[in-house]
């Protein structure tokens, strides 16, 4: 216990009267506060407070299901840019994609065709076995068959073709022809043969000449029920050769079938000649055939044709019977 004045006091030392009272002036007054009545409580109930451990719950389910959506629109915002980032470098690699491509096509169709044409030419594989003819009625089929023999185990791509035009050169029946190859092993050889018109009364005997002049067949006899055609010099380059053909060629096959001869002097004065009946028809040139030819065959029918009769349609608008 220490002295007022900074001294301790010892254990036998007690403070005087004097001191008391001089430390009683020093002290401060103590304030008495009266307690405050409680203030009264409303009559109405108190929601019930969440235990605090419902509280923690709920909180942490708020944060979890907030990460997830921030989570989930991260990913989308990720794939939105990557799918942004493929257009735009297909985009700008476009033009390579198109050169590519271009060259792994061209690149394929070369290979293919060097193949195609490796296997055709040199393979064995389509090597010519079969020849076949077709549409030969007078022509001889055996004979150009024959003549072609020395073309099979050929590869088809390789027929020589001037081999098989010299083959045909000697058919005089053949007018044209065309050649089809069908893989793997067979040649088509397609002829149109000539179609005789009529005779030409030569010295070495009766030819038989298609419409453009060309000698199918020289005979001693008429073979066939065709007319002779009657030109100068019996050739078929007579001026009168191509009037008279074009004559036969205008007449009906009804009317046809009856000629026996057409004279054609020059190329304006052309007649024709009843079979049998001596019936001749003055024709004049072979300008308006078709309807020389009408009206003749109107004329046959109202007037028929008999001994010596002649029928002049040499002017179709002003015909003569006699």
């Amino acid at each position: 216990m220490r002295r007022p004045d900074g001294g301790r006091v010892g254990p036998d030392q007690a403070p005087t009267s004097a001191q008391a009272s001089r430390s009683a002036k020093k002290a401060k007054p103590v304030r008495v506060t009266k307690a405050r009545k409680p203030a009264k409580q409303s009559k109405q109930p108190r929601s019930p407070q969440p235990a605090p451990a419902a509280r923690s719950t709920r909180t942490v389910r708020r944060v979890e299901y907030a990460a997830t959506i921030a989570r989930r629109e991260l990913r989308e915002a990720v794939k939105a840019r990557k799918a942004f980032e493929r257009n735009e470098s297909r985009r700008f690699t476009a033009h390579l994609r198109r050169r590519r491509i271009t060259f792994f096509v061209i690149a394929g169709s070369v290979l293919g065709l060097g193949i195609f044409i490796g296997v055709g030419v040199f393979s064995p594989l389509m090597s010519l076995q079969t020849i076949t003819v077709v549409g030969a009625h007078r022509v001889d089929a055996s004979a150009i068959i024959k003549d072609l023999q020395t073309q099979l185990g050929r590869p088809l791509p390789l027929v020589d073709t001037h081999s098989v035009e010299a083959t045909l050169m000697k058919q005089p029946l053949v007018k044209s022809y065309s050649t089809q190859s069908i893989p793997p092993h067979t040649l088509v050889v397609n002829i149109v043969e000539r179609a005789p018109i009529g005779y030409l009364d030569t010295p070495q005997g009766f030819s038989l000449v298609d419409p453009a002049g060309v000698s199918i067949e020289v005979t001693s006899d008429r073979q066939r029920e065709l007319p002779i055609i009657d030109v100068k010099g019996a050739s078929p380059t007579a001026h009168g050769f191509p009037a008279a053909v074009a004559v036969l060629s205008a007449l009906p096959s009804r009317v046809r079938s009856q000629v026996d001869r057409v004279i054609a002097t020059t190329t304006d004065d052309v007649s024709v000649i009843l079979k049998g009946s001596h019936v001749r028809v003055i024709w004049g040139s072979p300008d308006q055939s078709s309807l020389k030819a009408t009206v003749l065959a109107t004329l046959m029918r109202a007037y028929p044709p008999h001994g010596g009769a002649i029928y002049d349609v040499s002017s179709p608008a002003s015909v003569v019977v006699k």
